[in-house]
C-alpha cells in the first residue's frame, strides 16, 4: 500500500525530529551544568545531535518523495501489464485467419484428407480421387561405390530439360567423374531435379544406384542428354527398373465436376478447403464441413476478463482509500492513467471501422458495460451471431485482414484498430513508458541530493566537532586555574590564620 508507507514515512520524520530536539535540549541543559560546575562535555555526541538535527527533516523530505515516485513507478508498471493483457486478447481476434471456425471431416480419410481455412462455409460435399500427382523418376544401373568413375576419369555434361526449359549445362570436370560428384553438382544446380544416390544393400557387386526426380506433375517432366567426349560414358539409366515412374497430375472430382491440378494438395477447388490426397479412392467419398464456435467464443471471453482486470486495476491505482498493497492509490489523480482508460474504452464503443451487413457494433453481438464500466457478454447473443451472421463478425472484428501491423493506417475493425491504437499507448514514445521513465529519472535526481545533503552533514559534523573540541580544552583550562587558585588561596589562608 505505496500511499501508506509513504504517509508512515512522513509520521517516523516527524517523530525522529521531535525526538532529536528534545535529546539536543538536553544536551544543552548538561552543557550549561557542566559548565557551570567545571565538568567535561560529550562533545562529539553533542556535535552528532546538531548534525541529525539539521539533516533528518530534509532527509526525511527527500525520502518522501522517493517513494511516492516508487509508488509511482509501481502504478505504471500495474496499468501497462493490464493494458498489455487487453491487446493480447485482440491480437488474437484480429485476422480473419483467426476465425477459423469450420471443422471439415473426409468420410475416407485413408484416400484423402481435408482441413477448413477461415474463409471455409458450412456445407457437404462428394469428392472422387481418380488419379495422384506424381513426379518423373529415373533410376541408374547399379555402381560398385559413390566413387566409381563414370566416365573414365575424363570430363562429363550433363545436359537438363524441365519442363520444356533447358537448363544450364553441368559439367563435371576430369577425375571428377563419380555418382558422388554428379549427384552433389545436380542438387547444387537448383534446376528442379533432385538427386540422390542409394546404397539398395542387394548384395550384389554394383549395389549403388542414382536416381532423379523432378517436381510433381506433368509439367515436372524432365529429359537428359550426357555429352562424353571420346569414349562411352557409365552414367546409364534402367528403362526396365520398376522404380521408374512417369510425371502424371492430380485428377479428382468435386461435387461431379473433373479437376486436374499439378500437386496432392488442392486448395483451389472448393473456397476455404484443403485436400490433400494420399491415393485413389474406388467410390465416392463425402466431406462435411461444420461449423464449431467454441474456440472464437473462448477468445471472446479471454477479451473480456482482461478487459474487466484492466479496468479493475485503473481502479485500484486512483482509487485514495484502496488499501491494495503495492500499487494501490499510487496514481491518484493521475492524468496520464485517465488518458489510457478513456483510450482503451473507447475501442469497444461506437461503430467499427468495417461494418458488416446487419452487425456495425458490439452491442449487437452481445458485448454491454454495466454503470460500473464492467464487461459481460450475452452468451445467447453471441451464439447467434457467430451462427446467423458469421462472416459479419469477422469483418466488424477484422476488416477480413491478415497480419497487419500495428504501423499500417488501414482500416482493420475493432481487434485490428483496438492492437494499433493499445501499442502506441503502450511503445517506447507513448505516455505510459514516458511517465514512468520521467519518475525514474527524478528518483535518480532525489538520490544525489541525499548523497550530497550526506556530504554536506559530513562536513558540518567535522566543523562542530572540532569547535566544540576547542571549547573543551578551554573550558578545562579554566577550570584547572580554578583549581591553582583555590590551592593558592587556602595556602595563604593557612599561613594568615595557622589553620
Amino acid at each position: 500500500m505505496a500511499t501508506t508507507s509513504v504517509s508512515n514515512t512522513s509520521t517516523a520524520a516527524m517523530s525522529t525530529t521531535a525526538q532529536v530536539a528534545a535529546a539536543n535540549k538536553a544536551n544543552a541543559q548538561q552543557i550549561m551544568t557542566k559548565l557551570g560546575a567545571g565538568s567535561g562535555v560529550d562533545v562529539t555526541s553533542l556535535a552528532q545531535n546538531l548534525v541529525d538535527a539539521e539533516k533528518m527533516p530534509k532527509a526525511n523530505a527527500i525520502n518522501a518523495k522517493i517513494a511516492k515516485n516508487d509508488a509511482r513507478i509501481s502504478g505504471y508498471s500495474a496499468v501497462s501489464f493490464v493494458v498489455n493483457e487487453v491487446q493480447t486478447a485482440l491480437t488474437a481476434l484480429k485476422d480473419q485467419t483467426s476465425f477459423s471456425s469450420v471443422t471439415a471431416v473426409s468420410s475416407n480419410p485413408g484416400a484423402f484428407s481435408v482441413s477448413a481455412g477461415a474463409t471455409a462455409a458450412t456445407g457437404a460435399h462428394e469428392v472422387e480421387v481418380l488419379q495422384l500427382a506424381k513426379p518423373q523418376r529415373m533410376v541408374s544401373f547399379g555402381y560398385a561405390s559413390p566413387a566409381a568413375s563414370l566416365n573414365s576419369g575424363r570430363a562429363l555434361t550433363l545436359n537438363l530439360t524441365v519442363g520444356g526449359v533447358v537448363k544450364t549445362p553441368i559439367t563435371l570436370a576430369a577425375g571428377k567423374d563419380t555418382p558422388q560428384n554428379l549427384v552433389n553438382a545436380i542438387n547444387s544446380a537448383n534446376t528442379g531435379i533432385k538427386a540422390q544416390l542409394i546404397n539398395t544393400g542387394n548384395g550384389s557387386a554394383n549395389p549403388y544406384k542414382m536416381v532423379l526426380t523432378g517436381p510433381t506433375g506433368s509439367t515436372g517432366a524432365f529429359s537428359l542428354g550426357v555429352d562424353i567426349g571420346n569414349g562411352m560414358a557409365g552414367l546409364v539409366f534402367n528403362e526396365a527398373d520398376l522404380s521408374k515412374q512417369s510425371a502424371s497430375d492430380a485428377v479428382l472430382k468435386v461435387d461431379g465436376i473433373s479437376v486436374t491440378r499439378s500437386t496432392n494438395s488442392i486448395s483451389d477447388v472448393v473456397e476455404g478447403l484443403t485436400f490433400d490426397l494420399k491415393t485413389t479412392t474406388s467410390s465416392v467419398a463425402q466431406v462435411n464441413a461444420t461449423r464449431d464456435t467454441t474456440a472464437i467464443k473462448a477468445k471472446f471471453d479471454a477479451l473480456v476478463t482482461a478487459y474487466n482486470d484492466a479496468t479493475s486495476m485503473f481502479g485500484v491505482v486512483t482509487d485514495p482509500k484502496s488499501t491494495v498493497d503495492t500499487y494501490g492509490a499510487t496514481l491518484v489523480g493521475d492524468t496520464t492513467v485517465r488518458l489510457v482508460r478513456q483510450q482503451m474504452r473507447s475501442i469497444f464503443q461506437g461503430n467499427s471501422s468495417t461494418p458488416g451487413t446487419n452487425i456495425s457494433a458490439m452491442w449487437q453481438m452481445g458485448f454491454k458495460f454495466d454503470e460500473k464500466g464492467v464487461m459481460s457478454l450475452d452468451a445467447t447473443k453471441i451464439e447467434s451471431s457467430l451462427q446467423d451472421n458469421f462472416s459479419d463478425v469477422v469483418t466488424v472484428f477484422t476488416g477480413n485482414q491478415n497480419g497487419l501491423s500495428s504501423y499500417s493506417t488501414q482500416n482493420a475493425g475493432f481487434a485490428g484498430d483496438g492492437v494499433r491504437k493499445l501499442s502506441k499507448l503502450l511503445g517506447a514514445s507513448g505516455p505510459m513508458l514516458s511517465q514512468s521513465t520521467n519518475a525514474d529519472k527524478q528518483t535518480t535526481k532525489y538520490r544525489d541530493d541525499l548523497s550530497n545533503l550526506d556530504t554536506r552533514m559530513t562536513a558540518l559534523l567535522a566543523r562542530y566537532t572540532k569547535q566544540f573540541a576547542a571549547m573543551d580544552s578551554l573550558v578545562g583550562n579554566v577550570n584547572s586555574q580554578k583549581t591553582s587558585l583555590k590551592s593558592s588561596f587556602d595556602g595563604m589562608m593557612a599561613t594568615y590564620t595557622n589553620k
